[in-house]
Protein backbone atom coordinates (compact mmCIF):
# COMPACT_ATOMS: atom_id res chain seq x y z
CA UNK A 1 0.00 0.00 0.00
CA UNK A 2 1.28 3.58 -1.14
CA UNK A 3 0.60 6.23 2.05
CA UNK A 4 1.41 9.54 1.05
CA UNK A 5 3.32 11.44 3.63
CA UNK A 6 2.58 14.82 4.44
CA UNK A 7 5.78 17.54 3.14
CA UNK A 8 7.58 18.48 6.22
CA UNK A 9 6.33 21.74 7.15
CA UNK A 10 9.40 24.85 7.61
CA UNK A 11 10.14 26.05 11.20
CA UNK A 12 8.55 29.41 12.50
CA UNK A 13 11.18 32.12 13.02
CA UNK A 14 11.64 32.79 16.99
CA UNK A 15 10.84 35.89 18.30
CA UNK A 16 14.72 36.76 17.92
CA UNK A 17 15.36 36.09 14.53
CA UNK A 18 11.66 38.09 13.89
CA UNK A 19 13.57 41.05 15.64
CA UNK A 20 17.05 40.74 14.00
CA UNK A 21 15.12 41.20 10.69
CA UNK A 22 13.29 44.04 11.56
CA UNK A 23 16.27 45.87 13.04
CA UNK A 24 17.80 45.04 9.48
CA UNK A 25 14.98 46.53 7.57
CA UNK A 26 14.99 49.49 10.25
CA UNK A 27 18.76 50.18 9.54
CA UNK A 28 18.05 49.77 5.41
CA UNK A 29 15.08 52.07 5.76
CA UNK A 30 17.29 54.66 8.25
CA UNK A 31 20.05 54.98 5.67
CA UNK A 32 18.22 54.86 2.40
CA UNK A 33 16.01 58.50 4.33
CA UNK A 34 19.32 60.07 5.79
CA UNK A 35 20.72 59.46 1.73
CA UNK A 36 17.73 60.94 0.11
CA UNK A 37 17.59 63.80 2.30
CA UNK A 38 21.38 64.46 1.52
CA UNK A 39 20.85 64.34 -2.15
CA UNK A 40 23.26 61.18 -1.78
CA UNK A 41 22.68 57.50 -3.95
CA UNK A 42 21.89 54.73 -1.90
CA UNK A 43 21.71 51.09 -2.80
CA UNK A 44 19.22 50.03 -0.79
CA UNK A 45 18.58 46.86 -3.06
CA UNK A 46 21.75 45.40 -2.51
CA UNK A 47 21.29 46.05 1.02
CA UNK A 48 18.18 44.17 0.91
CA UNK A 49 19.53 41.39 -1.08
CA UNK A 50 22.18 41.13 1.65
CA UNK A 51 19.80 41.01 4.47
CA UNK A 52 17.38 38.54 2.99
CA UNK A 53 21.40 36.28 2.50
CA UNK A 54 21.84 36.90 5.83
CA UNK A 55 18.20 35.89 7.24
CA UNK A 56 18.51 32.45 5.10
CA UNK A 57 22.22 31.80 6.84
CA UNK A 58 20.66 32.86 10.66
CA UNK A 59 17.65 30.18 9.76
CA UNK A 60 20.31 27.43 8.56
CA UNK A 61 22.25 28.17 11.63
CA UNK A 62 19.30 28.30 13.95
CA UNK A 63 17.85 24.62 12.37
CA UNK A 64 21.49 23.07 12.86
CA UNK A 65 21.37 24.61 16.41
CA UNK A 66 17.93 23.05 17.32
CA UNK A 67 18.95 19.88 15.99
CA UNK A 68 22.08 19.58 17.64
CA UNK A 69 20.65 20.82 21.10
CA UNK A 70 22.18 23.89 21.36
CA UNK A 71 18.94 25.92 22.00
CA UNK A 72 19.39 28.81 24.33
CA UNK A 73 18.16 28.34 28.17
CA UNK A 74 14.58 29.81 29.61
CA UNK A 75 16.74 32.00 31.95
CA UNK A 76 18.86 34.01 28.44
CA UNK A 77 18.88 37.69 29.20
CA UNK A 78 16.44 39.60 27.12
CA UNK A 79 18.06 41.03 24.33
CA UNK A 80 18.00 44.64 23.43
CA UNK A 81 17.00 43.53 19.70
CA UNK A 82 13.77 41.67 21.35
CA UNK A 83 12.66 44.48 22.72
CA UNK A 84 10.45 46.89 20.17
CA UNK A 85 11.95 50.00 19.80
CA UNK A 86 9.23 52.47 21.85
CA UNK A 87 9.73 50.40 24.75
CA UNK A 88 13.63 50.47 24.35
CA UNK A 89 13.03 54.02 24.99
CA UNK A 90 10.80 53.58 27.93
CA UNK A 91 13.40 51.14 29.35
CA UNK A 92 16.57 53.72 28.64
CA UNK A 93 14.21 56.28 30.82
CA UNK A 94 13.36 53.83 33.42
CA UNK A 95 17.44 52.52 33.93
CA UNK A 96 18.82 55.97 32.98
CA UNK A 97 20.26 55.31 36.67
CA UNK A 98 23.08 52.76 35.56
CA UNK A 99 24.57 55.19 32.70
CA UNK A 100 28.06 56.38 34.28
CA UNK A 101 28.05 59.11 31.65
CA UNK A 102 24.34 60.20 33.37
CA UNK A 103 25.95 60.26 36.64
CA UNK A 104 29.22 61.88 35.61
CA UNK A 105 26.82 64.69 33.95
CA UNK A 106 24.81 65.33 36.82
CA UNK A 107 28.28 65.70 39.41
CA UNK A 108 27.13 62.29 41.50
CA UNK A 109 29.90 60.81 43.23
CA UNK A 110 31.75 57.89 41.83
CA UNK A 111 29.15 55.20 43.15
CA UNK A 112 26.05 56.48 42.34
CA UNK A 113 22.52 55.52 43.69
CA UNK A 114 21.45 52.37 41.53
CA UNK A 115 17.89 52.79 42.02
CA UNK A 116 16.11 52.51 38.40
CA UNK A 117 12.16 54.45 38.37
CA UNK A 118 9.32 52.73 38.14
CA UNK A 119 6.21 53.05 36.35
CA UNK A 120 2.80 54.58 37.09
CA UNK A 121 -0.83 53.83 34.94
CA UNK A 122 -3.38 56.65 34.73
CA UNK A 123 -6.10 57.15 32.30
CA UNK A 124 -6.41 60.37 30.03
CA UNK A 125 -9.16 60.44 27.28
CA UNK A 126 -9.93 57.18 28.15
CA UNK A 127 -6.96 55.81 27.08
CA UNK A 128 -3.84 54.16 28.82
CA UNK A 129 -0.97 56.30 29.34
CA UNK A 130 2.27 56.01 31.77
CA UNK A 131 4.66 58.24 33.42
CA UNK A 132 7.63 57.27 34.90
CA UNK A 133 7.84 57.32 38.72
CA UNK A 134 11.25 58.37 40.74
CA UNK A 135 10.24 58.22 44.27
CA UNK A 136 7.05 60.10 45.07
CA UNK A 137 8.01 62.77 41.66
CA UNK A 138 6.03 61.60 38.73
CA UNK A 139 7.51 62.95 35.14
CA UNK A 140 5.21 65.34 33.65
CA UNK A 141 6.23 62.96 30.37
CA UNK A 142 4.33 60.00 29.69
CA UNK A 143 3.87 57.47 26.76
CA UNK A 144 1.28 55.57 25.41
CA UNK A 145 0.53 52.18 26.34
CA UNK A 146 2.76 50.72 23.83
CA UNK A 147 5.92 51.85 25.04
CA UNK A 148 4.99 49.62 27.84
CA UNK A 149 2.85 46.50 27.32
CA UNK A 150 6.24 45.34 25.35
CA UNK A 151 8.14 45.35 28.33
CA UNK A 152 5.32 43.65 30.70
CA UNK A 153 4.72 40.61 27.89
CA UNK A 154 8.68 40.35 28.09
CA UNK A 155 8.73 40.14 31.24
CA UNK A 156 10.67 43.20 32.21
CA UNK A 157 8.10 44.99 34.42
CA UNK A 158 5.81 43.19 36.79
CA UNK A 159 2.88 44.80 38.74
CA UNK A 160 3.95 46.37 42.14
CA UNK A 161 2.97 44.92 45.59
CA UNK A 162 3.25 48.25 47.49
CA UNK A 163 1.37 50.72 45.31
CA UNK A 164 -2.16 49.79 42.75
CA UNK A 165 -1.34 50.71 39.34
CA UNK A 166 2.22 51.07 39.78
CA UNK A 167 5.29 48.64 37.88
CA UNK A 168 8.37 47.96 38.67
CA UNK A 169 11.13 46.61 36.91
CA UNK A 170 11.75 42.79 37.57
CA UNK A 171 15.61 41.23 37.81
CA UNK A 172 15.13 40.53 33.75
CA UNK A 173 14.02 44.45 33.29
CA UNK A 174 17.48 45.77 35.33
CA UNK A 175 19.88 43.15 33.82
CA UNK A 176 18.24 44.59 30.26
CA UNK A 177 19.05 47.89 31.78
CA UNK A 178 22.21 47.46 32.81
CA UNK A 179 23.42 45.74 29.67
CA UNK A 180 21.39 48.48 27.71
CA UNK A 181 23.89 51.05 29.93
CA UNK A 182 27.23 49.45 29.44
CA UNK A 183 27.10 49.19 25.81
CA UNK A 184 25.72 52.54 25.29
CA UNK A 185 28.18 54.38 27.43
CA UNK A 186 31.15 51.89 25.87
CA UNK A 187 29.26 53.76 22.75
CA UNK A 188 28.60 50.56 21.06
CA UNK A 189 27.76 51.08 17.17
CA UNK A 190 25.50 47.71 17.13
CA UNK A 191 23.31 48.70 19.46
CA UNK A 192 19.87 48.98 17.74
CA UNK A 193 17.96 52.06 17.44
CA UNK A 194 15.28 52.83 19.35
CA UNK A 195 13.25 54.48 16.78
CA UNK A 196 13.63 55.46 13.25
CA UNK A 197 15.56 58.30 13.80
Amino acid sequence: MNVKRKPAKAERPTSKMRALFREAARESVARDREARKGGRTQNTIGEIERAMVKAYVCGQEALLNKREGLLPSANALVDWLEIPPRARETLSFLTICFSHRWSTVRGEASAPTRIPSEIELFIENGRKRWTIVNGETRSERSVADGSVAPLVRLGLLAASSDYADRYVLTASGIAAGEEYWRRSDAGDPTLPREGMR
